[in-house]
Parts: C-alpha cells; sequence; structure tokens
C-alpha cells in the first residue's frame, strides 16, 4: 500500500510560519492550514462521513474550499467536484451517479443546494468547528498520511459532445502528476500561483497540489477577472498563472504596450490550441509562456514545455513530464514516425483508472495504454503538436474535413478573438462547416473580408458554408469554447 504524508501537515512542521493560502482578505500559513484541516475533517467525521465516502461540493473558489479538499481525503474519502456552470437536473444526476451521502456548499448556493435532495453543509462552517470531548475520540480517525491508491475525486467531463463521464481520480494520480510539473517548472517555497481557474476544473485543483508539495503558496481568487489578475501581477506577489489563450488575450490586450514584471516566471498556457497571432505577441512581450497540454484523466498535464526551451516551440505543447508515456499511433494502434499525424495514446502514473459507473473488469492498469481521442503529432525533437480531436473529422463532397484546420486560419485573421467550426447537415454535400467567430469589435467586422481572406488560406472544399458573427461564443468552465452549446445554439436558430 503505497502512501505518502498529507505536504501540508509536513510543511506545517517545516515552515509553520510561511503562507499556504491568502485571497485579498485573509492569509493562512501553513500550520493554521494544518488546524482548519484537522477541524473541517473533525467535523465532517462528526457530520457521519465515513472513509470511502463520496462528498459533493457546490462552490466557488474560497480558501474554505482549498481546505475542504485536504480534509475530505485526510479522512479517505472522496470529493465530486460540481461544475456551477450546470443546472439543478445535471446536478442531481451527477450526485445520483456518484451515489454522494451529503454536499458541502458556500453561503451563496445554499439555497440552490437544498433542492439537491441530499444533506447539505455549509463549508464556511467547517474550519470554525471547536475541538470538544467528541471531536477528541475523532481524532485517530484523521490521518497525517494520504493512501496513493485511494480514490481522491471524481470530476464530471463531456468533451465536444456533450456526454458527462465521471473520471475517478485516486491521490496518486495528482501526486505524481504534480511532482512532475514542479521538477520540469522548477516550482519552490517562496513562488505563489494565481487560482483563478475553478476549483471543480483538474486544472484548478492541480495547482493545490503542486503548491502544497513545493511549499509554495496559493493565491485563491473567485474567478478570472482580467483587471483583477493585472493587478496582482504588478504588485509583484504572483510567480506563476495558469490560463487558457482566451484569458491571456484579455490580459494582453488590457495591458496595452505595458510590459509584465519580472516577478512572473512563468505562465503555464492549455486548454486549447495557441493561435499564430498570439504566439507573435508572446514573443514580442518576451511574455515567460509555457504551452502545455492535458486532460481531466491525466490529472492535469501530459505534456509541457520547460522554461529555457526556444521560442519557436510555443506553436507546440511542449514533450511528454516524467511518470507518463506518450505515442503517435494509427486506428490499428501501430506507432507513426515523427512528423505523422494520428491518435495520441498515453499511459502512466498520473492516469485515470476507470470512469464512473463501469466493471472494474474496465479498470485500466499503469502499463495499459489510454487512446485520448486527440489528435496530433511529435516534430523531431520530441515536441507534441495537438490538431484536433479524432472524432471531429466529417466527410463532405467525400472529402476529408477537420475543423481544426479551419480554426486555425480563420484564428490569424486580424480582426478575431476567437473561432470555432461545427459541421452541419447539407442536402447536396452531406456535411459543410459552419464558423463561428467572436470579433474583437463588432462594428468593424465584416463577414464578406473574412470569407475573401479564407478563400486565399483554405482549399475551396473547406471554405466555411457560412460565417456567423456573435458577440462572445458560449465558454465552459475555464473559458474553453463549448461545442455542446454552441451546437444547441446554433440548431435553434438555424435549423428549419
Amino acid at each position: 500500500m503505497e502512501k505518502t504524508t498529507c505536504p501540508i501537515y509536513t510543511n506545517s512542521l517545516r515552515y509553520p510560519h510561511r503562507i499556504a493560502f491568502y485571497d485579498s482578505r485573509h492569509s493562512i500559513s501553513f500550520q493554521e492550514a494544518e488546524i482548519r484541516i484537522r477541524r473541517m475533517a473533525q467535523w465532517l467525521i462528526m457530520l457521519g462521513t465515513k472513509s470511502g465516502d463520496r462528498i459533493g461540493v457546490l462552490s466557488q473558489n474560497s480558501l474554505d474550499y482549498a481546505i475542504g479538499v485536504y480534509a475530505i481525503s485526510r479522512i479517505g474519502a472522496s470529493m465530486v467536484s460540481l461544475n456551477l456552470r450546470l443546472t439543478e437536473k445535471d446536478w442531481k444526476q451527477q450526485l445520483a451517479l456518484s451515489r454522494c451521502r451529503r454536499i458541502l456548499c458556500d453561503k451563496n448556493h445554499y439555497e440552490r443546494a437544498k433542492s439537491l435532495e441530499l444533506p447539505v453543509h455549509i463549508l464556511e462552517d467547517g474550519p470554525q468547528t471547536s475541538v470538544n470531548s467528541k471531536a477528541e475520540k475523532v481524532e485517530r480517525l484523521i490521518s497525517e498520511n494520504i493512501i496513493l491508491n485511494n480514490e481522491a475525486s471524481v470530476i464530471f467531463t463531456s468533451g465536444r459532445k456533450g456526454i458527462p463521464k465521471g473520471v475517478i481520480l485516486t491521490s496518486g494520480n495528482y501526486y505524481y502528476n504534480a511532482l512532475a510539473s514542479n521538477l520540469n517548472l522548477g516550482l519552490a517555497a517562496g513562488d505563489c500561483w494565481l487560482l483563478s481557474l475553478p476549483l471543480y476544473h483538474v486544472g484548478g485543483l492541480s495547482i493545490l497540489h503542486r503548491c502544497a508539495l513545493a511549499g509554495a503558496s496559493v493565491y485563491v481568487t473567485h474567478g478570472f477577472d482580467c483587471e483583477e489578475t493585472n493587478s496582482l501581477i504588478d504588485a509583484s506577489g504572483i510567480t506563476h498563472l495558469s490560463l487558457v489563450p482566451t484569458m491571456l488575450q484579455r490580459l494582453i490586450e488590457s495591458r496595452g504596450d505595458e510590459p509584465m514584471p519580472d516577478t512572473v516566471k512563468v505562465i503555464l498556457l492549455g486548454g486549447a490550441p495557441v493561435p499564430k497571432k498570439m504566439v507573435e505577441k508572446i514573443r514580442q512581450f518576451r511574455l515567460p509562456v509555457l504551452t502545455t497540454y492535458g486532460m481531466t484523466e491525466s490529472a492535469s498535464q501530459i505534456t509541457s514545455m520547460s522554461p529555457g526551451d526556444p521560442a519557436e516551440k510555443l506553436s507546440t505543447s511542449g514533450k511528454p513530464l516524467k511518470y507518463v508515456q506518450l505515442r503517435i499511433v494509427n486506428s490499428e494502434g501501430k506507432g507513426f514516425p515523427a512528423g505523422v499525424e494520428g491518435e495520441i495514446i498515453v499511459k502512466g502514473k498520473t492516469l485515470f483508472r476507470v470512469y464512473l459507473d463501469r466493471n472494474a473488469e474496465e479498470k485500466r492498469a499503469d502499463d495499459k495504454w489510454f487512446f485520448t481521442g486527440d489528435k496530433g503529432y511529435l516534430d523531431s525533437d520530441g515536441y507534441l503538436t495537438v490538431t484536433g480531436r479524432m472524432d471531429d473529422m466529417f466527410v463532405s463532397g467525400g472529402e476529408n474535413i477537420y475543423p481544426g484546420e479551419i480554426e486555425v486560419e480563420a484564428a490569424s485573421y486580424p480582426h478575431i478573438r476567437a473561432c470555432a467550426v461545427l459541421a452541419v447537415d447539407d442536402t447536396e454535400w452531406g456535411k459543410r462547416p459552419v464558423l463561428f467567430v467572436e470579433p474583437v469589435e463588432t462594428r468593424e467586422f465584416n463577414e464578406q473580408d473574412m470569407a475573401a481572406y479564407l478563400k486565399t488560406r483554405l482549399p475551396r472544399i473547406k471554405i466555411p458554408e457560412r460565417i456567423i458573427s456573435l458577440n462572445r461564443l458560449p465558454r465552459a468552465a475555464i473559458g474553453k469554447i463549448d461545442y455542446a452549446a454552441l451546437r444547441e445554439l446554433y440548431q435553434k436558430k438555424h435549423s428549419s
């Protein structure tokens, strides 16, 4: 039974007065964080939580949410992170599927949580629990150790098709992913990572695990706010950020010609391909951007650039990190050489074992390859370029078309902030691409000019059937385009 000591407990002994978590109003040392974790763990046990139970969490980012992540794991329970953007119906389905025993929520979501037909407890109450004689009796149930093979969380992910799957991640998945990331980035005590990604997303949770392991601090925000982020950066307290391209685009636009301070060491950029225009901006302003590729099933990162990598590799997603292996294969699983595009498959200690509600026989072993469904290729130096999804390909007039190819060219148009391509039914061609764009300025955008631009860069069969301008493309939790919502929007407005 492989286990490790909880890094918060370790840091509370080694660096008791160093800051573990803080926000705009409070700071919590590692020593205080350990005290709060134990109080919340005692509270959960007194509520009836047992090892192996699943607890739903419905909350925006907060210091108490961060404390709760560790308290739940320290009593051997598992957290089911509920996406705040979903409906009560979605939450009920996920809670039922995961067989949660109770719900923890913040005060803002208490009324909605009460409709979910489970016991509801306010998250902020946990760390305030007073130690009494009864609490002292449950102290022995709170371990300083974390069993790496224990289930740590269930995170629901749907991808482009909108069909949710519950990904079961172990403490070991998070531990080895954090260890690999820290080895690559050199994250250390004294650094501070801005947590603006939601904690119901694996990207947000991974920040907690990296920083705890390194003895670094986490600055917790309720979500990404461009003005707040720039203020925190300029205050010289933030050394690391995790962003998706749309977030970085807004930061660049809002800063104008003002450079970022040298105190920012790393901007980890993932979640979507980086447009060519953004690569040019990154080079122009010498931003410390490291591109990365990952997924929920891998507890976050799979590949990443490293500090010191040449700027020309910004168009890639970096190299595979430690504890994970990666190959590019054809439909039969046969490996492809460098430069040849195929499906990305991975295996290793960071990869999940099974989806929720699947048979035990379907569990993956560490030495079994996982077919990601993503398409890409490795260059001669071993850097990965992700080119799209295998299941996004559609046939139009007998030709294979990948939406990602069209999106790359559309994103290079000067007046576009974001774009997305859907395949729609067509009586003559079978399927045709439709391009959705989010202009920088709606008044300055001209669909005819963009269509003419694309005709110089794409074969005729790949020219979008129509270009639809939206003030804002629908987005999922961390700013990635929500293709399922986009298709629903299109069907409502344009289906006959």
